[in-house]
């Protein structure tokens, strides 16, 4: 195997993670460094910031995704043109943290989710081949393929960075993140790697976000600190309409998307808040309170009653732990409403902030850390989470030999 970067897995690289999530919100970039691997991985964020999807190829995205349909032509060139915007989020973060794009070891990205077939197929988008060929730079991406290729889902992604975060804990936690999907992380107080059990809840923001766009003319993206949903009162005919999605009924390992919680979806529960006379802000309230909703459930099922296992006594400093992240963390009505829930079974509840986990660019920190395990030839996947038959290295990696860095990398048209 070619070695492709010099330096020992026991040395700090400085490393890029590029994140586009469901949402569509923005590219996520991190320049972060990193040393080690597993649970002796260290890091240290030197700058995040988020940069726009230019509008018009984000409604050319939103238009393959909510028709479930496109011309190869359309699909190929979108796949370059992604390549070409993580490289422009690379060059900005690069003068924005001061740091060289020719001291960068590796970038990871995520590419954009086009369609996922849990355990049977999945499309990203965005090119790291051509990335790699636009800043001689090396790029690991397509993360998923080779778990379903084992038999998995191919999602979640996320348990390898929570364990490596949170497993020396000793307590059980259970870390949430509530981007478009939400989607948990369970580690046993005691147990390892093996033991950690992960999944998709179901929507995040996802519905709530379509909703606003659909009802404000584009004019307002989501529901800032809930100031919408907190001028109306939760529709129980539309809660109840919610609660008979299938997906409630499905038992882990599971994962979902804009397949089942896309915009056809929400369009479909705004025709039915129109006929049935419930307003605009008891629409929001009422899709955020499922939000929490689908998560309390799926923890009382799936994850509570593996609690009493651990054998770790249950004193106040030593109860569950529910850390939150992600944008739907900063929506207060849903924080309140799984504080509330995770009460109720005995579990504390707080921001992954206050764990000193930025939340912002966890995502993107994930990406950066998968990238760095498969470098060095490990696997990264969670058998126990997405049902894959073994472990497995994930991610494809393109790399072309390191030369001094021009000033204008070349920009595919």
């Amino acid at each position: 195997m070619v070695k492709i970067i010099s330096k020992k897995i026991t040395e700090y690289k400085t490393v890029i993670g590029i994140m586009t999530g469901t949402s569509l919100d923005g590219v996520d970039t991190l320049v972060t460094r990193i040393k080690g691997r597993g649970v002796s991985t260290r890091h240290e964020n030197l700058c995040f910031k988020v940069f726009e999807i230019p509008s018009a190829l984000k409604e050319r995205m939103r238009s393959i995704m909510r028709d479930k349909t496109a011309a190869l032509e359309e699909i190929c060139r979108i796949n370059f043109e992604l390549a070409s915007l993580y490289a422009g989020c690379i060059k900005k973060i690069c003068r924005a943290s001061g740091v060289g794009i020719e001291d960068i070891d590796f970038a990871g990205i995520s590419g954009q989710t086009f369609f996922h077939v849990p355990g049977e197929a999945t499309l990203q988008l965005g090119s790291g081949s051509a990335l790699s060929g636009i800043l001689d730079l090396p790029v690991v991406w397509d993360f998923r393929a080779a778990d379903i290729a084992a038999g998995g889902q191919g999602a979640p992604l996320v348990p390898y960075l929570d364990f490596v975060l949170f497993s020396a804990l000793k307590r059980d936690i259970i870390t949430l993140n509530i981007g478009g999907i939400s989607n948990i992380t369970h580690i046993p107080a005691a147990g390892g790697f093996h033991a950690v059990k992960a999944f998709d809840c179901g929507p995040g923001n996802m519905i709530i976000d379509k909703m606003v766009i659909e009802m404000t003319g584009g004019r307002k993206k989501y529901d800032k600190d809930a100031l919408i949903a907190r001028c109306g009162k939760s529709a129980p005919e539309l809660f109840n309409m919610m609660k008979s999605h299938p997906y409630l009924q499905k038992a882990p390992p599971k994962s979902t998307g804009r397949e089942a919680f896309g915009d056809g979806y929400a369009r479909g529960l705004i025709d039915f808040c129109k006929t049935a006379g419930i307003s605009f802000p008891a629409m929001i309230r009422t899709a955020a309170e499922f939000t929490a909703y689908c998560v309390i459930e799926d923890i009382k099922k799936h994850i509570a009653p593996g609690f009493a296992a651990s054998g770790v006594k249950k004193t106040p400093d030593r109860r569950p732990l529910l850390v939150c992240a992600g944008g739907g963390a900063d929506n207060p009505l849903i924080f309140e409403a799984l504080k509330k829930g995770a009460a109720d079974a005995g579990i504390e509840t707080v921001h992954s902030n206050s764990m000193g986990v930025d939340s912002k660019s966890k995502e993107a920190l994930l990406i950066a850390v998968l990238a760095n395990e498969t470098i060095y030839g490990h696997a990264s996947n969670a058998p126990s989470a997405t049902g894959a038959k073994k472990s497995v290295v994930c991610g494809s990696v393109a790399y072309q030999p390191r030369r001094p860095h021009p000033k204008n990398a070349r920009r595919i048209k």
